[in-house]
């Protein structure tokens, strides 16, 4: 046989070889087309839209309405509700029901038309500096151009000045942006904890995958169910290492690389530690559920692989859920690090308490429960089998 022979019948056994393998097929061949179907949807429109702030308003005067009028016009934001007093809106802020809190001071309407020159205070969340960003230029754009509608309406009355110069003359009222959550726009606080998070993902992934899918392969199942015939028994035991590991990894990321690099971790400690202890725990158990339906370490590892692939940008840790597809967001919902990060992120940057996060605990620990007993199930049929 010669050269070219050998080398087209290498060539031939290494493209039987590749195709069959379902899993290497599917994910060579549907994974760059499903990827960039899935991100291209996450960002059709191009920018954000109808994002929630709350106006506080109490002399709710002809001004203060057009200014609200003006924020619900804005297709960037919406005006999730206007208040008489700021009471109960700074939870509303941390937990990011409103992204800004726009303050209009005691009675403004009055202060404007006498000349006094109110302020206007914004209250900026920069947790999500891409959200922030869209929400200050909106508001900004909103109050110049009531500003200049005054000043400009009641100079022309008055006949002090021609309306062309009316606009660059005098202020109606000054606007006071204060910036929380990061407030220095640091990118390094915004997007280290994030990509830790996802790392930590990754290496869950990756390990637990091998846990049953390699007693499938080595046949040492059968050692298992000599110890014992409690399915629950053996699945606990066999997440317990990695619970423990992985809150080591975690300890280690939180206490070593974060602090390392100055980022702040000024929130509630009970609320970080459990909602890490509830993000281990669910990445645990869907790494031990496909190990266990999947006896393959190859095929469980690339299973695995391919769902944690898209999964930071599906987080809704830079590109805020509420923008995604309807369908797209569904599916970012069943990671858990979609609902680790957001907590996370307002844990160390808003100083959020448990009951700020319940909404996250809650689908975590879901997360959490449901794989753990759908992979008991599993273990059950193989020991019957």
């Amino acid at each position: 046989m010669g050269g070219l022979s050998i080398f087209f019948h290498i060539v031939e056994r290494e493209f039987g070889k590749f195709f069959s393998n379902s899993v290497a097929v599917a994910i060579f061949i549907g994974a760059p087309l499903l990827y960039g179907i899935v991100f291209g949807a996450l960002y059709t429109d191009g920018q954000v839209y109808d994002i929630p702030v709350a106006v506080v308003d109490s002399s709710r005067g002809a001004i203060g309405e057009r200014i609200v009028d003006g924020l619900r016009d804005h297709e960037n934001i919406a005006v999730a509700g206007v208040f008489a007093c700021e009471q109960g809106l700074w939870d509303s802020f941390v937990r990011g029901d409103v992204y800004a809190i726009i303050t209009l001071g005691p009675d403004f309407d009055r202060d404007v038309l006498m000349g006094r020159m109110p302020e206007v205070h914004v209250r900026l969340n920069l947790a999500n500096m891409l959200v922030a960003n869209y929400v200050s230029g909106a508001v900004q754009h909103v109050l110049a151009t009531e500003e200049t509608t005054i000043r400009t309406g009641a100079m022309i009355r008055s006949g002090t000045l021609p309306a062309p110069t009316a606009k660059d003359q005098h202020s109606a009222f000054s606007v006071h942006f204060s910036r929380y959550f990061n407030p220095s726009g640091n990118y390094l606080f915004f997007l280290l904890p994030g990509f830790l998070g996802m790392v930590l993902q990754q290496v869950f992934l990756l390990v637990t995958a091998l846990s049953f899918a390699r007693e499938a392969e080595e046949k040492t199942f059968d050692e298992l169910t000599g110890k014992t015939r409690s399915a629950v028994m053996i699945v606990f035991g066999k997440s317990f290492p990695y619970w423990i590991m992985g809150m080591l990894m975690w300890l280690f990321s939180l206490h070593g690389i974060l602090y390392w690099y100055g980022v702040p971790m000024d929130g509630s400690p009970a609320a970080l530690y459990g909602l890490s202890l509830l993000f281990v725990l669910s990445m645990t158990s869907i790494g031990i559920l496909v190990s266990a339906a999947v006896p393959s370490q190859l095929k469980a590892t690339e299973i695995l692989m391919v769902m944690a692939a898209p999964a930071f940008l599906l987080s809704g840790y830079t590109w805020p859920l509420s923008q995604m597809p309807q369908a797209v967001a569904a599916v970012a919902k069943l990671i858990p690090t979609t609902h680790f990060l957001e907590a996370f992120r307002k844990i160390i940057l808003a100083d959020a308490s448990m009951p700020h996060l319940l909404p996250e605990a809650v689908f975590l620990a879901l997360l959490a429960v449901i794989p753990f007993a759908a992979t008991i199930l599993i273990v059950k049929r193989n020991m019957r089998a």
